[in-house]
């Protein structure tokens, strides 16, 4: 049988449920297409798992199914189930229903608005399972459109043009959805991402609660999502900066009309280094500074270079809510970047709060590297 064999003692890790088999851990493999599910099997041959491969990645493997489980039923199943948690936890129609290997699928995002659903794959693996997944959504959820935005680094690592357009029913080009009471315009075709940063929600709800007569900044505001929260929290005024007219447009629509929201459109860094910054509260939530492992060094110095000019420049008694959303840095290392920021700042900082991951966007804890989100609450 065509078969992955791996070297003595790299089983130990998939025996523990890690999803990802590294190219370096593979003894011998037979011919294959990027993308194909083989079985794999450690050296004294029994069968640990079966996974998609990809020839030039140096994550060779993604596991679908471990032990001698047949893959498509365990992602059937592993689709059914990640339904069943969001039904569990949230009743909102504005989620993630699947959050790649955080719900054992690894390469496959999906979001839900109302009932337009947003998938997007990452890898060659779930790129061939594209038609099966569909098919299992449709008969769990009958959607009234199933739209793909496919476009990311990773795939373009594995060899994938970016992909777009309706895969079920109709196009819908954009949705209202409601948020901790807030309606927001989400563009399904033009926005970032799937859309809307559905990972923040907490932090958002946090912001409303503590934004009753502030002044506040938001950084990267895109569509103004922290913008609305902090309005409904009862800010007296919101300046908004974001560099992309399309964000500046849908940000000006969520509005709907206030004369307490400015939106500058804007590069953020000279916004900073411009502008005196008397606010009560900013918020710092950039796109990832390191995309992939190599960016990681300058990624640092990134990351504490806009914390430091902010952090000189904000009143006494004000409060920063400050984020990476980079993979490849974990909280540890985030909390000390901002610490050096603060030292060099010359100021005097605590943490009064941490991020809340959204509970629809679960961590799977053989897999910390899912945890990709963090933020500091800080005064």
């Amino acid at each position: 049988m065509s078969c992955v064999i791996l070297k003595p003692g790299k089983e130990k890790s998939i025996l523990k449920r890690h999803p990802w088999i590294f190219s370096g851990a593979i003894a011998s493999a037979p011919s294959f297409e990027d993308g194909d599910i083989l079985p794999v099997f450690s050296s004294d041959k029994k069968q640990v798992a079966s996974a998609y491969f990809h020839t030039k990645n140096s994550i060779a493997g993604r596991i679908l199914s471990f032990g001698e489980e047949l893959p498509h039923e365990a992602v059937e199943k592993a689709i059914k189930g990640a339904l069943a948690l969001r039904r569990k936890l949230l009743s909102t129609s504005a989620k993630r229903l699947i959050n790649a290997e955080g719900d054992g699928l690894p390469g496959l995002i999906l979001d839900q608005y109302n009932d337009v659903l947003v998938i997007q794959i990452n890898t060659c693996g779930m790129e061939k399972l594209k038609s099966f997944i569909v098919k299992i959504l449709v008969q769990e959820l009958e959607p009234l459109s199933i739209y793909e935005k496919s476009h990311s680094s990773a795939r373009k690592q594995e060899g994938l043009a970016d992909a777009r357009g309706v895969l079920h029913g109709k196009l819908v080009p954009e949705v209202i959805i409601q948020e901790n009471g807030i309606d927001y315009i989400v563009s399904i075709t033009e926005g970032q991402k799937t859309g809307f940063f559905l990972d923040q929600r907490e932090m958002r709800k946090k912001i409303a609660e503590i934004s009753l007569g502030k002044r506040v900044l938001n950084c990267f505001a895109y569509s103004g999502g922290f913008s609305m929260a902090a309005l409904k929290g009862g800010a007296i005024h919101v300046d908004s900066v974001e560099i992309s007219p399309e964000a500046c447009a849908l940000a000006t629509r969520n509005s709907f009309g206030s004369q307490k929201h400015t939106i500058i459109q804007k590069d953020v860094f000279d916004f900073l280094n411009t502008s005196p910054l008397d606010y009560d509260i900013v918020i710092l939530d950039p796109p990832a500074f390191a995309k992939k492992r190599a960016d990681i060094v300058a990624a640092c110095q990134g990351y504490k270079e806009i914390n430091r000019k902010v952090l000189q420049k904000m009143p006494a008694g004000s409060i920063l809510l400050t984020s990476s959303c980079s993979s490849h840095m974990d909280a540890d290392l985030f909390q000390n970047i901002i610490f050096q920021a603060a030292i060099e700042a010359g100021r005097f900082v605590r943490i009064i709060g941490r991020h809340a991951q959204a509970c629809d966007h679960p961590i799977a804890l053989n897999h910390p590297e899912g945890d990709y989100l963090k933020s500091l609450l800080l005064y």
